[in-house]
């Protein structure tokens, strides 16, 4: 209930964590969370991300601006709905730009069109070099929101996104017609990125006023259309799938961090690309950690560091991954603070250690794919 009217969702969810509410398109769960960051924080991050303003790309005719209620003028209900992304308007270039910051470990880019101009006669060649507009959010923070939105696609409203042998992380959009527009209908969208451990793509579908039998929903009909198109632009890009990689992940040897301030080595860890959980506080001496120095871990891994003050282990139930894919075993693994490495390709076929094997958080549970 926002000032006197009942925002319902379109489905009966219960209580959520935000990957779900995020998995679902929860539209009560996103007014709680626009509800605790406020009006202020918001307009802040709507301009970071570059809301407010023309991306500047070298083409005529970008829209002078976006529609936005002033500041002062945000009052509960305003909130609300801008919290599921209705009554403002931006313009699908400020919105993939915006998305692509999170594909690009939260750094927001000027938009190109052209990489670079050959002059036929002459041979040279002038090269358009990419502009860094700003830092929007951490690379950990990035890192995060790309986990949450493959989620959508492996186990939310995105799974009509899917492209067999891809990673895609996606989120899907239905957005009512202004109250003072009726008769512009419903516009449905999907934004999808991959793939997820190195993007290569983001690609935006939009729908305006969608009349067919599927419905007015962007998981039901702007989803499909971005599947179709991925399918096809991915292996014309030559990006490799998941079939046809003996081995589907990287790995890093982790650093010996031990000795060192919290503060140290979590910088140290995440530069290695890795997710550092601890409740220590910045100025204690990590004395130890887990996983151990030496071992190979993934990318956005979890590594635990424990303090003399702060060594509380956590154990966890390893759940059963026989017959999931990759996708599913991350989301799983990632819910339980759990870290994978895998072999082969296609689904689990055998994992180690076994189900229902208590381990600490972090512990690394080896995956082998087949099928």
């Amino acid at each position: 209930m926002v000032s006197g009217h009942r925002i319902d969702c379109t489905g009966n969810h219960g209580k959520q964590s935000l990957r779900q509410a995020i998995c679902n398109s929860c539209n009560p769960a996103f007014i709680q969370v626009g509800q605790k960051i406020g009006s202020s924080t918001f307009y802040r991050y709507f301009d970071a991300f570059g809301f407010f303003d023309q991306t500047g790309i070298a083409a005529s005719g970008e829209s002078s601006r976006s529609i936005f209620w002033d500041l002062d003028d945000v009052g509960s209900m305003e909130i609300a709905t801008m919290s599921f992304g209705q009554r403002f308007k931006i313009t699908p270039l400020q919105m993939i730009t915006a998305v692509c910051s999170v594909a690009n470990n939260g750094i927001l880019m000027k938009p190109r069109i052209v990489k670079e101009i050959k002059n036929t006669d002459t041979g040279a060649i002038t090269t358009i070099d990419p502009v860094e507009v700003r830092q929007v959010i951490s690379k950990e923070t990035a890192a995060t929101v790309m986990d949450m939105l493959e989620s959508v696609v492996t186990d939310g409203t995105g799974k009509y996104a899917k492209v067999k042998g891809y990673s895609i992380a996606g989120k899907t959009g239905t957005s009512e017609p202004d109250y003072n527009n009726p008769d512009e209908g419903y516009t449905a969208s999907f934004v999808a990125i991959s793939p997820t451990e190195n993007p290569e793509i983001v690609l935006l579908i939009t729908l305006y006023d969608p009349n067919g039998s599927k419905g007015v929903h962007g998981s039901n009909v702007a989803a499909p259309v971005a599947s179709q198109i991925l399918a096809e632009v991915l292996p014309y890009m030559q990006i490799p799938s998941d079939s046809n990689n003996s081995s589907s992940t990287n790995t890093t040897t982790l650093v010996d961090v031990t000795n060192k301030t919290v503060a140290e080595a979590k910088k140290i860890l995440q530069n290695a690309g890795f997710i550092c959980s601890t409740s220590g506080d910045s100025s204690d001496i990590v004395t130890e950690q887990f996983p151990v120095k030496g071992s190979s871990l993934i990318k956005n891994s979890i590594v635990k560091l424990y303090t003399e003050k702060e060594n509380t282990r956590v154990s966890k139930q390893v759940p059963n991954l026989i017959g999931k894919n990759l996708s599913q075993v991350k989301t799983i693994l990632k819910d339980l603070n759990l870290n994978y490495i895998v072999s082969g390709s296609g689904i689990v076929i055998s994992q180690d250690p076994i189900e229902n094997t208590s381990v600490e958080e972090g512990t690394v549970i080896k995956i082998t794919l087949g099928s």
